[in-house]
C-alpha cells in the first residue's frame, strides 16, 4: 500500500516509520520545512504539498488544523486523521461543549470571555476552584490551568496576560474526581479499538511545573464495552456518524459519585497515546487505518497485551517555547538505535550523518518515550523505566513518578466498577 503522511510539525513521523516497517511505501509531506528533520534520515520526505494524490492508497493527517485539505483529499482517496469537523471540535471549545450537552453528557458550568477584566470579576463572584481553557485558532493548550482556589486563579491571570497572547477563553467549574480518557475509531460502518488512557500532564513529579500535555501515560484496550465508555464517548458515536465523522476521537472525562463529566475532545491522533495503541492492536497499524478510512467494517479487536505504558524523555530547553536558535541539534543519543524504535516513540531525533548513530534534530527537546507492555500496569512501567535507564543523553529529563500517578487512578476506576 502507498501511504502519504501529511504534517505541519512532524508529530506523526514515528507513525510513518511504523507503517514503513509493516511493509507499506510511505511518503511524508511536511509544510513547515524545519520540522522535516523529525526522524531525519529514516523517512522519505517529498516536499510540502501532496502531489498526484491519486497515486496513493491512503492519506494520513497527523494533527488537526488542515481539515479543508483533508476533506478535499478524502474525495480522491481514503483519508484519516483530520477533517473540517475535527478542526471545529478541536478549536471551538464552545461548539464542542454544546455538542457534548446535546449528546447527553454531563458538562460542568462554564462561561466564555474575551477580556481579562470580565474573567476576573467572574472568578471573584464564583469564589471557587476554576479551570482556565483558551479558545480559538490561537489556542495554546499549554495555557490550560487548573487552579487550587479563586485566589490562585487570580494570580495565574496576573502572570498569563503579561506573558501570553490569549484573546478568548473559558472559565469552567473544577470537578473533583478521576480523570481518564476514552478513544474510539469511527466510520459509517461502526466503531473500533475502544481504548482508555490515563496520562500525567505536568512536567515535574507530583504534578508540579508547566503543563506539557503529556509526560507519560498508561493505555489499555477494552475487550468489551464498559461503564467508562457507556457513560462517555458512546453517547457521541451515532451523532458523529450522522455528521460523517471518520477517524479517531478521544473524550477526556472526570468521574465521581455524581457521574461522568465530559471535559474535551481530542479528534485526532494522540501523542503518546496512538503510539501506545500500536503496541496493543492485533493488526498492522497501516491496515487498521486504511480499513477505518475506507469505511470497512472491522472484526472485534482483542488486544495483544493487557497494558502499555509510556514515559517521556526530553532535554533542555524543553518544555520552554523559545525561538529556534535556542534548540540545538547534534546532542548525542547513546543506547538507542533504530532497532529499538518499535518500542520507543521518537520525535526530536535524527541520524548522525551517514552513520547509524542518533542525535537530536534541534526541534523542541522532546526526544521521545518508551513504549513498554505488561500484564499489569506496574510491569508495563517497569519496562519503560528500564528502557530509559539504558539510554544516555546529556541533561536527560523524565518524571520518575508516572507509574504511581497513573496506577492510583486506574485502580480507583477499576474498584468503582467503571472498567467492567
Amino acid at each position: 500500500m502507498r501511504v502519504v503522511l501529511v504534517s505541519h510539525f512532524g508529530e506523526g513521523a514515528w507513525l510513518a516509520w511504523k507503517m514503513q516497517q509493516e511493509g507499506h511505501s510511505v511518503d511524508v509531506v511536511v509544510s513547515e520545512e524545519r520540522y522535516a528533520a523529525a526522524m531525519g534520515g529514516f523517512l522519505n520526505v517529498v516536499g510540502s504539498e501532496v502531489e498526484n494524490p491519486q497515486s496513493y492508497d491512503l492519506a494520513v493527517f497527523d494533527v488537526t488544523g488542515n481539515g479543508k485539505a483533508a476533506d478535499e483529499l478524502r474525495e480522491v482517496i481514503p483519508t484519516i486523521g483530520d477533517s473540517e469537523l475535527a478542526d471545529r471540535l478541536e478549536e471551538d471549545r464552545l461548539l464542542a461543549l454544546d455538542f457534548m450537552t446535546r449528546c447527553g453528557l454531563k458538562v460542568a458550568p462554564y462561561e466564555a470571555f474575551d477580556n481579562p477584566a470580565d474573567g476576573i470579576r467572574h472568578i471573584k463572584k464564583r469564589d471557587k476552584r476554576l479551570v482556565f481553557k483558551p479558545l480559538g485558532e490561537q489556542d495554546d493548550k499549554a495555557t490550560t490551568y487548573v487552579s487550587k482556589s479563586a485566589e490562585d486563579m487570580l494570580r495565574y491571570f496576573d502572570v498569563l496576560f503579561r506573558t501570553a497572547k490569549v484573546s478568548q477563553y473559558i472559565l469552567q467549574d473544577f470537578v473533583e474526581g478521576v480523570e481518564a480518557s476514552t478513544e474510539v475509531y469511527i466510520n459509517e460502518s461502526g466503531y473500533y479499538a475502544i481504548n482508555h488512557t490515563i496520562e500525567t500532564k505536568k512536567f515535574l513529579n507530583n504534578e508540579l511545573g508547566p503543563n506539557t500535555g503529556c509526560s507519560g501515560s498508561l493505555l489499555w484496550m477494552a475487550n468489551k464495552e464498559n461503564g467508562l465508555f457507556e457513560k462517555g464517548i458512546e453517547k457521541c458515536i451515532e451523532p458523529l456518524q450522522s455528521m460523517g465523522y471518520v477517524g479517531p476521537i478521544d473524550l477526556n472525562t472526570i468521574t465521581n459519585a455524581e457521574g461522568c463529566w465530559a471535559l474535551e475532545f481530542t479528534p485526532r491522533f494522540g501523542y503518546d497515546a496512538t503510539a501506545l495503541l500500536t503496541r496493543l492492536l492485533p493488526v498492522g497499524f497501516g491496515d487498521f487505518l486504511y480499513a477505518v478510512a475506507a469505511n470497512e467494517k472491522l472484526a472485534d479487536l482483542t488486544a495483544k497485551h493487557p497494558f502499555c505504558a509510556s514515559v517521556r524523555l526530553s532535554v533542555p530547553p524543553y518544555p520552554s517555547e523559545l525561538p529556534p536558535k535556542y534548540y540545538k541539534a547534534g546532542v548525542p543519543i547513546d543506547g538507542l538505535t533504530e532497532e529499538d524504535f518499535d518500542k520507543f516513540f521518537v520525535y526530536d531525533v535524527q541520524r548522525r550523518g551517514e552513520s547509524d548513530d542518533l542525535e537530536t534534530a534541534g526541534l523542541c527537546g522532546f526526544v521521545g518515550c518508551a513504549l513498554s507492555v505488561g500484564e499489569t500496569p506496574g510491569q508495563a512501567f517497569e519496562g519503560a523505566y528500564a528502557m530509559l535507564k539504558s539510554i544516555n543523553i546529556p541533561n536527560a529529563m523524565y518524571r520518575t513518578d508516572v507509574c504511581e500517578a497513573t496506577c492510583k487512578r486506574y485502580y480507583k476506576l477499576r474498584d468503582e466498577g467503571l472498567l467492567k
